[in-house]
């Protein structure tokens, strides 16, 4: 079978929609469009958002941080080489701030009552939902004891569905250690939540 030079040049010069996408609203930033960084805000808000919340699981901290990652975009992107997608950057940014704000011990839990107190208010005989949200809880105050790296590893592999690699590339690690990071917290969120059941 013979193979087109043209074939093999234009499928060596394709990108991926978003990363083209993302290159031309930097581009467009970089040269002076103001609204192409809006764009890239717009679209990559949620899951910079979301890493935020996992981290303090406090809506004003998480948009506080989620702002903080943007300005930090804003002002760095001129030096923002593409080695990584634009999103993987932005979640190692806001990865990082999360972990320097609980280094910081900064983090205030969202108030709110307890979970009885909001099962029973919209169903009197909710017994499943008290049950499922004491054991959201326990899973929530679990993770909060992990270790940084544990957390950090756990929170963006498995709540936002990311790839070793792709966590590897974010944390700036090998993917060997992502994985003996996940699993160490595996084990010991199942300790932890074994000791509350029985304990």
């Amino acid at each position: 079978m013979a193979v087109d030079k043209h074939q093999v040049m234009a499928a060596s010069t394709m990108v991926e929609p978003d990363v083209g996408e993302d290159q031309t609203h930097i581009s467009a930033f970089l040269a002076g469009d103001e609204a192409a960084f809006n764009q890239l805000v717009l679209k990559y808000r949620k899951p910079v958002y979301a890493v935020a919340y996992r981290f303090t699981q406090n809506h004003e901290e998480a948009d506080d941080l989620a702002q903080e990652t943007f300005l930090r975009a804003y002002q760095s992107l001129v030096h923002f080489r593409g080695d990584s997608s634009l999103k993987t950057w932005l979640l190692r940014i806001v990865s990082n701030l999360s972990l320097n704000h609980l280094k910081s011990g900064r983090i205030s839990k969202d108030s709110g009552g307890e979970p009885e107190e909001h099962a029973l208010a919209a169903d009197p005989t909710g017994l499943n939902q008290i049950l499922e949200d004491e054991e959201r809880l326990a899973l929530r105050k679990a993770i909060a004891k992990l270790p940084p790296k544990q957390k950090e590893t756990l929170m963006l592999k498995t709540f936002q569905d990311l790839t070793c690699e792709q966590v590897a590339e974010i944390m700036q690690c090998s993917i060997g250690t992502v994985k003996a990071n996940l699993f160490n917290a595996v084990q010991k969120l199942k300790n932890m939540l074994g000791e509350a059941r029985h304990g």
